[in-house]
Formats: structure tokens, sequence, C-alpha cells
């Protein structure tokens, strides 16, 4: 497989992969709150050591979501086959690991009550969303599973790569399938077909976090049933996706960026050879 550090040395390599860990597991919790700097995300998974003052909870997020991108990596490299809910609920006890036994809140696993969030409505009053109700969401996910798969299946150019993280993203977080964790297993498991392709991570940058999550929000808007929903025909081709998939274009800058300073990096060492 033709992935994007596979014609670099080893020490390069080693370096780029773990500046874009670094990157992609510092942006992807601090959407969701995660205090720790990016230059304290790499010190702890370099060093393995804390940072005083910075909460258990949060370095614990560190290590899950560092362990998870290993997992994502793995799902590419094992023999070519549909990708599976149990690849997902491994994923999800991997990213959660702050676990809690709760037979309301399961690790590793759908979620068993239906789940809500607040939003602004277009008249600027608080309003409640209701996600999926849990009796859809096996089927959902199936066809979830089916869509990245297939999207896996067939090589992608960088624009149609980023339709098809926008596609897998938008749609994952719009049935929410598990009690928690949807945003964080949106941005990992969308990047499969981005990294089939050859392609660096699309890491959502946590300084645009009210522009994502406002733009996520836009779309399940124009979801007046959200909460049953039971075939993904359902969700639409709009302009609120077609908004989100120039976002993910955008977003793909810093990993490309840290890309082609890894080839330069190589080239320099090419030529002092010849």
């Amino acid at each position: 497989m033709a992935y994007f550090y596979n014609h670099l040395d080893h020490d390069i390599k080693t370096i780029l992969l773990a500046q874009i860990r670094d990157l992609w597991t510092h942006n992807s919790t601090s959407l969701e709150g995660n205090s720790l700097t990016l230059g304290e995300t790499g010190f702890i998974l370099e060093e393995g050591l804390t940072i005083q003052g910075k909460p258990l909870k949060d370095h614990n997020e560190i290590y899950g979501h560092a362990k998870a991108i290993v997992l994502i990596y793995g799902l590419l490299s094992r023999p070519p086959a549909p990708f599976n809910r149990q690849d997902l609920f491994h994923l999800h006890e991997t990213v959660m690991t702050e676990r809690v036994r709760d037979i309301d809140q399961p690790i590793g696993n759908w979620k068993t009550q239906t789940n809500y969030t607040s939003y602004i409505g277009a008249d600027n009053r608080q309003a409640w969303r209701e996600y999926p109700a849990p009796h859809y969401i096996d089927s959902l996910m199936a066809q979830w599973l089916d869509a990245l798969t297939a999207y896996c299946a067939v090589s992608h150019t960088a624009t149609q790569a980023a339709a098809a993280y926008a596609d897998l993203h938008l749609s994952l977080v719009s049935i929410h399938p598990f009690f928690d964790g949807n945003g964080r297993m949106a941005r990992l498991l969308a990047n499969l077909p981005v990294l089939q392709c050859g392609f660096p991570p699309i890491v959502i940058p946590q300084q645009d976090r009210y522009q994502y999550k406002q733009t996520l929000s836009a779309y399940q808007n124009t979801l007046p049933d959200l909460a049953n929903l039971s075939r993904l025909e359902q969700l639409p081709d709009n302009p609120e996706k077609h908004h989100f998939i120039g976002l993910c274009n955008s977003y793909w800058q810093e990993t490309l960026h840290l890309l082609a300073n890894a080839n330069a990096i190589q080239e320099k060492r090419r030529q002092s050879k010849a």
C-alpha cells in the first residue's frame, strides 16, 4: 500500500509520524475540551511523563487517542476485508479511556439510550436535537460500514478523498452511535479512505472549533426528523454538506505542510549522497 510515508527513510518517517500523531491527537482532543497544548501532548507521548497541574483525565485522553491512531493504521495494513462493528468497538474502547461500568453508558458498544444536544435555531432560540434512536443504530452503522468499505476499495484524487472524509464524518456524527466519543471516532475513522489513497490525514484544528461545530450543526438542522433516521440515503447532499467539504480541504494544510518538510529533508539527504 502506498502510504504517504513509504518513500521516506526510517528516521525521517519516524519523526513525521510522531509529528502527525501529536498534531492529530492534540487537535481532536482539544475540540472536546482537553486542556493540554501541542507541546505538552508531544512531551507526554515521547517521555511518558505527566504535566504538573493538568488533569489525569486529559493525559489519559492523549494516550487513548494516540493508541487509536495506531489502530487506524493497522486497519489498513491487514488483508483486504470489510470493516465490521468489532473494529469500531475496539477503537471506541481505546479512545474512551475514562471507563465507568454503566449499562447506560457502554464502552465498546452502541448506545443504549437516546442522546441529545442543544443548539441555537434559526429563530436565535435554544433548541434540543435528538439523534437517531438506539433501535436504528445497528442497521445504520451496518450501512455506514458498507460505505466505509466501499470508499476504501477504490483510489481517489485529493478532491475525492476530502469529499469521502466529509461524507463519512457527517454521517457518523449525525447517527451518533455511541453515548460519547462520537466526534473523536468520526475524526479518526473518516480518515481511513484518505490514508488508503496515500494522503496524510485531515486534521481539524482546535482553533476552528466554533466554525467546525456550527457547520456540523447547520447540516443536522436540515434533517427535520433525525431521531427517526433509518437509511443513510435520507441524509441530504446539500449546500451545508458542500460547505463542510470545502472546510475539510482547508483542514488538510497542516499535515500536508509537515509532509512537505519531511520530503524536503529526504531530498536534501539524497542530494548529499549524489
